[in-house]
């Protein structure tokens, strides 16, 4: 006979409950993205791998285990998922043992963070912010600035932060969205300020990527903002490469893409002089849609309020000014969540 099995008693249930209750809950709200967000990419007419850029573990100073990383991964359907704790890549060994949860690493450096992707071996700064992200990529790695204008709840950059940007020429990646310490919803004032600051950068001829990443320091917040890359089979080599081109959007739930001619978000049209161009766009969200904008040189040069529609195509015809601009799409779905595509630079032939 089997042995009877203990009940537990009143104060012992609650411990048990406390202890696993919140995981539960939480795990039914990113179910429950999930299947929406698998619906949104069923009416896509494109091709979308989701994943996260920026996230730490206790390799760090995160609180989830990279067994605990990789099942929250999956829940979050998320395809591929950058592990990049602080001072280290120790966490590579049991990150490879899992499909699509890969390694990179966050230093501390002059001003600002440096996110760091595709470099197997420990970067240890100089100190120097230039230096550091131009280093980085002689090393053959994917360098970008995380929450380049602080993160929530109070951490405001300096002016003189927000300046070093400055330092890093004309081509370099930032995030437009930081989820850290956010649960649930990663949009705050910072991140209002970041897409600012991307303006104010692309408003200057630059090529500026921008990135939509967790930063999370709790496996319960996986999944809660991503980067939309334009690719189907996702390996760690294509997503970099894909990365670099630019063809990705930032996300908490949408789906965006943009064209101008065959060139997609990130890349770059020639003109030999000013005239009419023509980009075509898509946005896309199972919940429904409440607002599509175009901008170009920092203003709303398009706005469309598509009432709930779910899917929103559409043609605009912008004025080239026979000098550097760029255009990029946002999209707003029916409960706020949104998607920024990355912009097709319009430059002089």
């Amino acid at each position: 006979m089997p042995a009877r099995k203990k009940r537990l008693t009143r104060s012992q249930a609650l411990a048990v409950k406390r202890a696993t209750y919140p995981d539960r809950v939480i795990g039914f709200w990113k179910e429950a993205m999930r299947a929406r967000i698998e619906a949104t990419r069923a009416l896509a007419g494109f091709q979308v791998s989701r994943g996260d850029c920026h996230y730490h573990s206790t390799f760090s100073d995160g609180i989830g285990t990279i067994a605990e990383t990789a099942a929250w991964k999956e829940k979050a359907g998320l395809d591929f998922l950058f592990v990049t704790d602080h001072g280290t890549v120790r966490q590579k060994g049991p990150c490879s043992k899992y499909p699509g949860l890969w390694w990179g690493q966050e230093p501390g450096t002059e001003h600002h963070h440096l996110g760091i992707l595709g470099l197997d071996r420990r970067y240890t700064p100089k100190r120097r912010l230039s230096y550091d992200y131009h280093r980085v990529i002689e090393l053959g790695g994917f360098p970008f600035i995380p929450h380049p204008a602080g993160w929530f709840p109070v951490t405001r950059y300096t002016d003189e932060q927000l300046a070093a940007l400055e330092t890093l020429g004309d081509d370099f990646t930032i995030e437009v969205i930081n989820g850290a310490n956010n649960i649930f919803d990663c949009w705050d004032v910072t991140d209002a300020i970041s897409v600012a600051l991307w303006d104010r950068h692309l408003t200057q001829g630059k090529t500026v990527r921008g990135m939509g990443n967790t930063d999370a320091h709790l496996y319960q917040a996986i999944g809660d903002v991503w980067n939309g890359v334009l690719i189907e089979h996702p390996t760690r080599e294509r997503v970099l490469a894909e990365l670099w081109a630019g063809h990705f959007f930032a996300s908490d739930a949408p789906f965006v893409h943009l064209r101008c001619g065959r060139a997609l978000m990130g890349d770059t049209v020639r003109k030999r002089k000013p005239g009419r161009v023509q980009v075509r766009y898509e946005c896309v969200d199972s919940l429904g849609l409440r607002l599509v904008r175009l901008v170009s040189g920092g203003q709303v040069v398009e706005e469309i309020r598509p009432q709930e529609a779910r899917v929103v195509k559409g043609t605009c015809g912008l004025e080239y000014p026979g000098k550097a601009t760029y255009v990029r799409l946002e999209c707003f779905a029916s409960d706020n969540r949104r998607a920024y595509s990355n912009p097709i630079y319009l430059r002089p032939a």
